[in-house]
């Protein structure tokens, strides 16, 4: 009873952090169909930008995220207009020009923030250990997941209910058909690259004073938003919130029913081959936003 109860409430705040982490690769690859091989440079980018504003420009927490997401955006804007508009139908020049941006980011930041630089973003919201039943677990994890779970309720309703959202869901079921219903696709894709930044930042944040923090940190969630992404249907959000759920169980599971922490990772994909093997698109559509 008490391994189910940890199961339970541990796979309920991990699988809600890991739809932060997966949510904006899974619009990516729904809106603009790209296999984006660079989005591991955004949590790097987001916890060594804002730190430098702190340590080097002097900035307080609030005005240094702010400039952090200034930076994002224009970085973002910058690889769209630069990269992936031109070379959208040459896929060897995008994918190797989005993987040497994610590598320089993380050189960068290793060679000026080196681990051993003892890097820290105050982000905490919640402070200590919570208790919830019989489980203790950080704050921190459980005031993430509700954030989690509010900010995904706000993407559903924006992608349900507005006029652009709306406009975006038609864009990832195909280009042509929007062509011809007038929809501005240009404008839809720069805003498409800054909306997938929202998540991820936030998600980087909150993970942040919990667990480690280095320049390659960015790899490590790349490979979850990758595994949870090609778990729900590669591309479909209603899927990445299924399968971010089902890996965070599968997690909960290896640590407190197996004991071994260290073999989550291979957990995760021992369950991504076992549901691609029954459903090679995976849990839902692929490439098709909802």
């Amino acid at each position: 009873m008490w391994a189910l109860e940890n199961i339970i409430i541990y796979g309920l705040c991990m699988g809600a952090i890991y739809l932060l982490i997966a949510m904006g690769f899974s619009i990516i690859c729904g809106v603009l169909r790209i296999f984006h091989l660079g989005y591991a440079y955004i949590f790097p980018l987001t916890i060594y930008v804002t730190w430098a504003f702190m340590q080097e420009v002097g900035f307080s927490f609030g005005w240094a995220l702010a400039a952090m997401v200034i930076v994002q955006f224009a970085l973002g804007a910058a690889i769209y207009r630069g990269l992936i508009r031109p070379y959208f139908e040459k896929e060897e020049i995008l994918f190797t020009g989005l993987l040497l941006i994610a590598l320089i980011v993380e050189k960068i930041s290793n060679y000026f923030y080196p681990p051993q630089a003892g890097v820290y973003i105050p982000s905490t919201i919640m402070e200590g250990t919570t208790q919830i039943g019989h489980v203790y677990m950080p704050a921190q994890f459980v005031a993430g997941g509700i954030i989690a779970l509010v900010l995904t309720g706000l993407f559903i309703l924006f992608f349900l209910k507005t006029r652009i959202g709306m406009g975006i869901r038609a864009l990832s079921q195909g280009i042509y058909e929007s062509k011809i219903v007038g929809i501005n696709i240009e404008g839809l894709y720069y805003f498409t690259m800054l909306l997938v930044l929202v998540p991820v930042i936030i998600g980087t944040l909150i993970i942040a004073p919990v667990w480690a923090v280095d320049p390659q940190m960015g790899w490590l969630y790349m490979n979850t938003a990758i595994l949870v992404s090609v778990i729900g249907g590669l591309g479909n959000l209603r899927g990445t919130i299924i399968a971010s759920f089902l890996v965070g169980f599968v997690h909960a599971a290896m640590c407190f029913v197996i004991g071994e922490p260290r073999l989550m990772g291979a957990a995760g994909m021992a369950l991504a081959v076992v549901i691609l093997v029954v459903k090679p698109t995976g849990l839902t559509r692929s490439e098709t936003l909802w």
